[in-house]
């Protein structure tokens, strides 16, 4: 009651104006966070799809080639199909991502598309909510808002099929080749012993169980491989 006396008397006169929340947009180390959201809810599933195919034909070949746990072999061929897949995976959501979504646009040219959309994404049936929703739809934007979310929705249907009829085959034939280029640059290559594990069957012993001189390695070097090996183990003799 005293601080309202004071105030109705004059005593006390406060220039209080409204916050406007709209307004409001928070920095972060000079860069404005208004902004950068805007500009991210403009990238569409395609191009989040994009992104994630890049991320994941470098990140996981290089993870396929750093694991300690296999031969080098192993390691190569599980990268090849590590970015095979990761680039067919890429291709085939671009391509069925962009396509739903040009799909929907280019319908949405038609005025009876159009008018059942707004329709349905109208606040009410009245007059002016269904007017003020095509309004939107065509002159506001809506149709690319509307085309990037159908357009998901039905790709997301789609790619179901795809990841067996397209994305499996693809990604086996394009490991193969890899493979086989691999093959090709490394058959002329010589071999390290020392790489060799005691699994390894290029060596094999002959009839009196000496281990056998094979494409130009010598004795010595494939004695020092395996020189806790039992002969017997090596492979290829009795």
């Amino acid at each position: 009651m005293i601080c309202g006396d004071i105030a109705n008397k004059g005593f006390l006169h406060l220039n209080v104006s409204k916050v406007n929340s709209s307004n409001y947009a928070p920095n972060f180390k000079g860069v404005c966070a208004q902004n950068v959201l805007a500009k991210a809810a403009n990238i569409t599933s395609w191009q989040q799809r994009l992104a994630l195919g890049v991320a994941g034909m470098v990140i996981q070949p290089a993870i396929d080639m750093r694991n300690k746990s296999v031969d080098p072999e192993t390691r190569k061929i599980s990268a090849n199909r590590s970015l095979a897949k990761a680039f067919v995976g890429m291709a085939t959501g671009i391509i069925v991502r962009g396509g739903c979504m040009k799909a929907v646009e280019v319908g949405l040219k038609n005025d009876k598309m159009v008018e059942k959309l707004a329709k349905l994404t109208a606040e009410n049936s009245t007059k002016e909510a269904i007017a003020k929703s095509k309004d939107f739809i065509k002159n506001g934007g809506g149709a690319r808002q509307y085309a990037s979310v159908i357009g998901t929705i039905a790709a997301l249907g789609i790619m179901m099929f795809t990841n067996f009829l397209v994305d499996a085959p693809v990604t086996n034939w394009l490991t193969n080749k890899l493979n086989k280029k691999h093959t090709e640059n490394n058959e002329n290559d010589p071999i390290n012993p020392a790489d060799l594990t005691p699994q390894t069957t290029f060596y094999k012993t002959d009839q009196n169980n000496n281990i056998a001189n094979v494409q130009g390695v010598s004795i010595a070097s494939a004695q020092n491989a395996f020189e806790n090996v039992p002969l017997q183990n090596i492979g290829g003799g009795k």
